[in-house]
Parts: C-alpha cells; sequence; structure tokens
C-alpha cells in the first residue's frame, strides 16, 4: 500500500509541476479567471516566466490577468500587470498589440475610478494620438466611447462604399430611431445574433426603426485567404445574403475610419440612436433579443 501511495504522489507531483506549454497559457489563465481565481493564474504566469521567460504569450497572459483583476475589483493587482506590461512594451509590435491594448484599456479604467472619468478620457485621446495599428485604434476608441459616447450626438455615416442600399446620413434620419449593428464578415458572434436581429427588426421596422450595419474590410474573404478590395465586399455581400436573410435590404457602410471612430474592435457593436440623433447605448458585445427589445422599446416611448 505504502509503494502504491507513493507512486501515485508522484504522479500527481509531476503533473503539477509540468510546464505550461507554449500556446497554452493563455487559454489556462482565461479559465481560471472565468472562475474567479487570480491567485491561480499568478502562479501560472510566474511558473511560465520562471521557464520560458519573457515573451508575446506571457504578455498575453498578463493582460489578460489585467483585464480580470480589474473586474474583480483587485485594483492593486491589475496596476501591477499594467505596470510589468508598460515595462515591458515599449513599441507597437503585430504580436503585442492584444497585451498592449490590454494595459491602455485598464489603465483607463483605473483612473476612472481613482480620478473620474475626465481624466481617464484624457489619458486614452494621448494613448489614441500615439497608436498607428488599426485594431489598437479601435480598441481604445472603444474605450473612450465606453466612458462617453452615452447621451452624445452619433458619430455620422461617412463611408463611400457600401453593400446593398445607399446608406443614408444620420442627421436625415432624424424623428426616427436607428440601431446601428457593427461586424464582421469572418465574424462567428455576429452571424449568431443574426435570427435574433432578425425577429427584433421585423417587431420594430414598422414602428420606424431604422437599421444599418456598417462594416469595414479586413483583407481577407473566403477561408481567411487573401482578397482585394472588390473580392472582400463580394464575399461580404454573400455573406450577408446566406447568414443574414431576415435582413435582406438592410445598408451595410463600407468603411474602416468609421469602424475605428465607433471603436469596433471587438464584434459585434450595437450602437442605438434615439429621435433626436443621441447615442442611448453603446455596447461593445453579443445582447439578448430581450434587452435589445427592452432598450429598443424605452427609446420608441419616447416622444
Amino acid at each position: 500500500m505504502r509503494k502504491e501511495a507513493m507512486a501515485w504522489l508522484a504522479v500527481v507531483l509531476f503533473f503539477c509541476t509540468t510546464t505550461v506549454q507554449a500556446g497554452e497559457l493563455v487559454r489556462l489563465v482565461r479559465n481560471k479567471i472565468s472562475a474567479g481565481d487570480t491567485a491561480s493564474c499568478q502562479n501560472l504566469i510566474e511558473d511560465y516566466k520562471n521557464k520560458s521567460g519573457v515573451d508575446a504569450e506571457y504578455l498575453d497572459a498578463v493582460g489578460w490577468l489585467a483585464r480580470g483583476a480589474e473586474m474583480m475589483q483587485q485594483r492593486e493587482l491589475a496596476a501591477a500587470c499594467v505596470a510589468e506590461l508598460r515595462r515591458e512594451i515599449r513599441e507597437e509590435k503585430a504580436d503585442l498589440l492584444s497585451p498592449l491594448g490590454a494595459a491602455i484599456e485598464v489603465e483607463a479604467k483605473l483612473r476612472a475610478a481613482r480620478d473620474g472619468r475626465g481624466v481617464a478620457i484624457r489619458f486614452l485621446e494621448d494613448e489614441l494620438a500615439r497608436a498607428k495599428n488599426i485594431s489598437l485604434r479601435s480598441r481604445i476608441r472603444k474605450s473612450i466611447n465606453s466612458l462617453s459616447l452615452e447621451g452624445q450626438s452619433a458619430i455620422e455615416l461617412t463611408a463611400n462604399t457600401y453593400a446593398g442600399a445607399a446608406p443614408p446620413s444620420l442627421s436625415s434620419l432624424k424623428g426616427k430611431p436607428v440601431l446601428l449593428f457593427l461586424w464582421a464578415h469572418w465574424c462567428g458572434d455576429c452571424r449568431g445574433q443574426a435570427a435574433a436581429l432578425g425577429r427584433v427588426w421585423k417587431k420594430y421596422q414598422s414602428r420606424g426603426l431604422m437599421l444599418i450595419a456598417p462594416t469595414r474590410l479586413y483583407g481577407t474573404g473566403a477561408d481567411g485567404k487573401t482578397a482585394t478590395p472588390a473580392e472582400e465586399k463580394a464575399h461580404i455581400e454573400k455573406i450577408w445574403a446566406e447568414g443574414y436573410a431576415d435582413l435582406a435590404g438592410v445598408s451595410i457602410p463600407i468603411d474602416t475610419e468609421l469602424m475605428v471612430r465607433y471603436g469596433v474592435s471587438a464584434t459585434p457593436t450595437f450602437v442605438l440612436i434615439d429621435r433626436n440623433g443621441i447615442v442611448r447605448l453603446y455596447t461593445p458585445t453579443r445582447l439578448s433579443e430581450a434587452e435589445l427589445a427592452r432598450r429598443i422599446e424605452e427609446v420608441l416611448a419616447e416622444k
């Protein structure tokens, strides 16, 4: 029995001390964050650093821990993660955009909690002025919009390229509520909203709700292969016709700067605009059909 117990102990110790494999650290950290276990996250990250050093995966995991710690009100830990990310990431690099974006996003939230929304917005505007990458600029804009866009005039639609019907200007739609569904052709979560969005559209279109679905070109087409702008536009039209059949006829403005200004680093993003052109809802995430309907009802009830 003693030998069996020792054998089992050896197995347990082996698995407890096995190095986290490349490509696994971020997944494990995200799972632990979902469980509210930041202590285990720190242990995993520290163990990885001791064995593999500071690399892109390590920094990405620290970024996820920063977000999780801030969300769980563990602000001292979140601030420590941000400080490390800022120390290690000195410039925009393709493989470090995610942790850099996380550092900026979390620091803004910490500043908002400590010093107020205005301080956080000024910090984000300074970061935006320095940022060059489209994805990073979109992420910073998302943070700015999350703090400030609701209650403000909606950002005008300025696209010269579009699929479907020509997009109207928002100013021409004054007197009607408008729902913007900002999406990407490759986005599974966007397509997952199609059925619910179709039902909402069918229910409220007759009551004056306008629906517009802005997107942008990402340089890819079918199967993620590189595509020309014309090829990608055709692919967008195909995806919309096949995956969003209940939304036929909806205008699809195609414009990168518009998507950046609306902070579409996460898709889908929803923006609900009232009859006066004021943003009443800005949410860079999926919405349940019930919640979307509730918010539309609130806007429609206003005169």
